[in-house]
């Protein structure tokens, strides 16, 4: 495929990200006590290392330059929504912040977590509202609208995320097929079901308004999808936005109408590369707290290559690399 052979070879050419450290901010909404949201704002910065975030331990945080200076206006707009339900705080910087130094405003929506799985059912449809909330509050605050470019707005999502990304740029949810979707003759079920079931909650929890609500924001011009779930009841993009599916471990998604976005596979990867590199003591907390230690994979070094090469094709997307 051209596009996967464009890929690679920028994979291969592309320059390393790591010379310069990107600036952060946050904003935060709590207009709504409910649902209160973070954001965490990253951008091009030629200042040094002044902090780290993301980091706890079992993972290592990001380099940082908290409120470095902002010399360049105005830039493209990438929102991110990381992960599944139990998701941590700027749990995806490492992508955020290689985006940010190649040249972009990039804003990672960090919502309130579900406490419980009676919450959490909604997350399908209130992910989408959090991402085109943090695209209003951005382009309307003060400091941070006159620094972006709101003609040129893309999302980027990973798992439930992901999913979120699609249903933003207009991806179709069947209905009736999610609501199936943790069923006993349902093959594959849905990430969630286990944990949904120890609680006593049926999909059909799930509010029907909030399902048949959800709808495109017009303002968002391109989607990157890493591993969405509920890819089998999840539509294609419209073909007026340009679309991108990477796979970690995985095949190319097809959506439920059958069709495939251009796609950037990484069979060497798995769904746990997603997450940031793993301390040193990660492994062995995570054994010892009955967790599972493969969520650090083969190794450090490992990681860091995979997140590289994910950085590089998305950032190759965003600056129009040919499909």
């Amino acid at each position: 495929m051209k596009f996967g052979l464009s890929l690679a070879l920028i994979l291969v050419a592309g320059p390393s990200l790591a010379q310069t450290v990107p600036g952060l901010a946050h904003l935060r909404d709590t207009s709504d006590d409910a649902r209160p949201l973070s954001m965490s704002i990253w951008y091009p910065s030629e200042e040094k290392e002044s902090g780290t975030v993301g980091g706890n331990p079992v993972f290592e945080g990001v380099a940082a330059a908290p409120d470095a200076e902002f010399t360049q206006s105005p830039l493209p707009l990438v929102v991110i929504s990381h992960g599944g339900l139990r998701s941590a705080t700027d749990s995806g910087a490492w992508l955020s912040s290689s985006i940010a130094r190649a040249g972009f405003v990039v804003v990672e929506v960090n919502a309130p977590r579900p406490d419980n799985a009676e919450a959490a059912v909604n997350e399908i449809w209130q992910r989408p509202q959090y991402i085109s909330r943090a695209i209003d509050l951005v382009l309307a605050d003060s400091t941070w609208g006159p620094r972006i470019d709101e003609t040129t707005v893309s999302v980027a999502g990973f798992a439930l995320g992901a999913t979120a990304v699609l249903s933003v740029v207009g991806a179709e949810l069947d209905v009736a097929s999610y609501l199936h979707s943790c069923a006993p003759d349902r093959e594959p079920r849905g990430p969630d079901c286990g944990w949904f079931a120890a609680q006593g909650v049926d999909m059909s929890a799930t509010n029907l308004d909030g399902l048949t609500g959800m709808a495109r924001d017009p303002r968002v011009t391109s989607v990157i999808a890493i591993n969405p779930e509920y890819s089998e009841d999840l539509g294609s993009a419209p073909a007026d936005v340009r679309a991108l599916s990477i796979s970690l471990g995985q095949l190319a998604r097809t959506s439920a109408d059958g069709q495939q976005a251009p796609s950037f596979a990484m069979p060497q990867a798995s769904v746990f590369d997603a997450f940031a590199v793993c301390t040193f003591a990660g492994p062995k907390i995570l054994m010892e707290e009955e967790g599972d230690a493969s969520i650090c994979g083969v190794s450090s070094d490992a990681r860091r290559a995979i997140h590289q090469d994910v950085s590089n094709a998305v950032i190759s997307f965003l600056n129009g690399s040919p499909e």
